[in-house]
């Protein structure tokens, strides 16, 4: 009986072994892919972060991680096109309205798309829109809801004027905060205030919203509720508190297909948080990343294993951030903190000339940048301002220590040191006593190694000029609040803004003290020219106001402008299409927070997101299967060939041996 056995089971495996060699390889592999597709029938964007979002609060969030997760969960009133052109969103038409009494300008109407859902399911109304408006702007409301103050200082209140004949339109008046005076409004055009439901915000204090509210919602599916393009996944809690990954959906009820007849074409995004810039590099290779923005450091070595081709299927760009990003040296305005002669111009101008701009961008961006002027970027050139060259602060060392003699500060005890003498302006206006030595303490963000690099650059240089300058190195959270606290000497840190030149010069004007203003600047002619800006309707007109502005604020040097900073991206080209032109096209780059990004709508998924090669595990699994029936025929086939051997008789295989 046992012998009868074993020739069948040889007979089954000889028959198994020859249909399963019998297909054809590339039939297999089919087979296998067939089945990846099967249990991978999702198409994910996966993108890679240095930073982390720093709440799910559109009004706490700080961090640029934040701001981009913003701008894909929620809708402004516009977007920003590839040429960093306003275009439509929730607004479907700005415009002005021209109301009787009311100068020309300060009065604006916006159509609202009556296709936009809340991810909850609830319709969007005009309603919801104007008070999104009051939420931020009304009475005060203005001071708790900070975070989007450079859009709201000069708004009055929101009204639906014809609820019956015109239900989508939402007006808008706007004046001045301080005088109640009724004003034009230049950049109405492009409000960048995220719309949050008041559905279920609506009983909620502002204090509330701003500053308590986790940012999501128990009870609601999905618990993070906008009208965005992408929802949130039902992790998002957890994803958060553990801080990796965010995992975002495709919203398939956006507004966006019936408005523009335009669609995301895959189906997730996930945000993906690294600690270590070189294990963010290997994820890309690995193909676990579709793209990620790289230190300079990184993404020199990315470009060099490009052009050596041990790196394949991968592009780059390095160019001008549409943000406006550029780094500063800060310097605290208001009269506290440990080292007041930093207060007097003459100082800080000869700071300025002891900063190499040109070495601190080769050296310390590895290139990645361009020389820090005006108070906005060359990626607007329109509203860019460049000093003359009598204008320019050129380093150099000895007239930087000249005019340090010359304004009073002067090594009175040969110990290299400069100290504040009688004929200073520290000492003159009581800043310091006489005889203080010119110390200086500079904060440094721990996120950003670089810039532990140029702070001790600049300890090194500035020693030559006799300032003493020591830094402090700590997480931009703490960074942030040190600096809001006006207490400090100097730092290095950032701004980014939209492409109108109002956010960015608001924050550098007395109306954000206490807001925005992270150096408590302020200058008359400043001010002056910057609430003309706001005002004036004609394009060069309003140019030389913005122009004026950045003249005044870099002759006065609160800020030195180190740098702006370049993206620099790497993607992969063998996951997604559509990634276009960066270059011709800034606002397709994933650092465009202000909602709507033309890049999202344009990728489409070709290739794997799963995370290298993972077919081939199931390729060697079945490899590995055949190869085990294989050799289980083999033996079987010898043993019953041994077992004839030795014991005789005729019951061999019918196949033969």
């Amino acid at each position: 009986m046992k012998g009868r056995t074993e020739k069948a089971i040889s007979l089954c495996a000889v028959i198994l072994t020859v249909a399963v060699l019998s297909v054809p390889v590339a039939s297999m592999f089919g087979m296998i892919g067939n089945a990846v597709a099967a249990e991978k029938d999702e198409s994910v964007l996966r993108v890679g972060f240095m930073q982390k979002i720093d709440s799910l609060n559109p009004y706490l969030g700080l961090s640029d991680a934040a701001y981009v997760f913003y701008g894909l969960v929620y809708d402004y009133m516009q977007a920003v096109g590839n040429d960093m052109e306003a275009v439509d969103n929730l607004a479907t038409d700005s415009r002005i309205v021209d109301v009787p009494g009311f100068p020309h300008g300060s009065v604006w109407e916006y159509d609202i798309t009556p296709n936009a859902m809340w991810h909850d399911g609830e319709p969007v109304t005009a309603d919801d829109i104007a008070w999104n408006f009051n939420l931020n702007c009304m009475g005060s409301n203005y001071t708790d809801m900070w975070a989007y103050q450079p859009y709201m200082y000069y708004a009055k209140y929101a009204e639906i004027p014809d609820p019956i004949n015109h239900p989508n339109t939402v007006r808008v008046t706007y004046f001045d905060r301080e005088t109640g005076e009724i004003i034009p409004c230049a950049y109405a055009y492009l409000i960048g205030t995220p719309m949050v439901p008041k559905h279920l915000l609506g009983t909620y204090g502002t204090s509330y919203i701003s500053f308590q509210w986790p940012g999501y919602f128990d009870e609601t599916n999905p618990k993070l509720v906008g009208t965005g393009p992408f929802k949130v996944g039902p992790d998002v809690v957890s994803e958060y508190t553990n801080g990796d990954q965010i995992t975002l959906l495709k919203n398939e009820n956006y507004h966006w297909l019936a408005d523009k007849g335009q669609e995301v074409k895959f189906d997730k995004l996930i945000m993906y948080f690294y600690d270590d810039d070189t294990a963010m590099k290997i994820a890309l290779e690995q193909n676990q990343l579709d793209v990620a923005q790289f230190p300079p450091n990184t993404f020199r070595s990315i470009e060099d294993d490009i052009a050596s081709g041990s790196l394949k299927n991968v592009e780059t760009f390095s160019g001008l951030k549409c943000t406006q990003y550029w780094t500063e040296i800060g310097f605290n305005m208001n009269v506290a903190g440990p080292n007041k002669w930093r207060l007097d111009p003459e100082a800080r101008h000869a700071l300025a000339q002891a900063v190499n701009k040109t070495y601190i961008i080769n050296n310390f961006y590895k290139g990645y940048g361009r020389e820090g002027t005006g108070l906005i970027s060359p990626v607007t050139p329109f509203w860019h301002w460049e000093p003359s060259a009598a204008e320019h602060w050129d380093y150099d060392l000895t007239v930087a220590a000249a005019a340090l003699e010359a304004a009073g500060y002067i090594d009175t005890n040969s110990d290299g040191w400069r100290e504040c003498t009688v004929t200073s302006a520290a000492v003159q206006n009581g800043w310091v006593l006489e005889g203080a030595k010119m110390n200086l303490n500079m904060m440094i963000r721990m996120e950003y190694p670089e810039e532990k690099e140029i702070a001790k650059f600049l300890e090194e240089q500035w020693a030559l000029i006799g300032i003493d300058l020591t830094y402090d190195i700590m997480l931009e959270d703490v960074l942030a609040k040190n600096c809001y606290a006006y207490g400090y000497d100097t730092m290095i840190w950032y701004w980014s803004s939209d492409p109108d030149p109002n956010f960015m010069l608001f924050c550098q004007s007395k109306k954000s003290i206490n807001g925005w203003s992270d150096n408590m600047y302020t200058n008359p002619a400043y001010e002056e020219n910057y609430s003309a800006s706001i005002q004036e309707f004609d394009a060069d007109q309003r140019q030389e106001y913005v122009w004026n502005c950045q003249k005044i604020s870099y002759q006065d040097a609160a800020y030195i402008i180190l740098a702006y900073v370049y993206s620099t991206y790497a993607w992969r080209t063998d996951t997604f299409s559509g990634w276009g032109d960066w270059d011709a096209d800034p606002a397709r780059s994933l650092d465009a927070f202000w909602t709507g990004n033309p890049l999202f709508f344009d990728l489409e998924y070709i290739g794997t997101t799963d995370g290298g090669n993972p077919d081939l595990l199931m390729v060697a699994a079945v490899i590995g299967v055949v190869a085990v029936i294989a050799v289980a025929v083999v033996l079987m086939m010898r043993r019953g060939k041994k077992q004839r051997e030795i014991g005789g008789g005729d019951e061999g295989s019918p196949l033969g041996d």
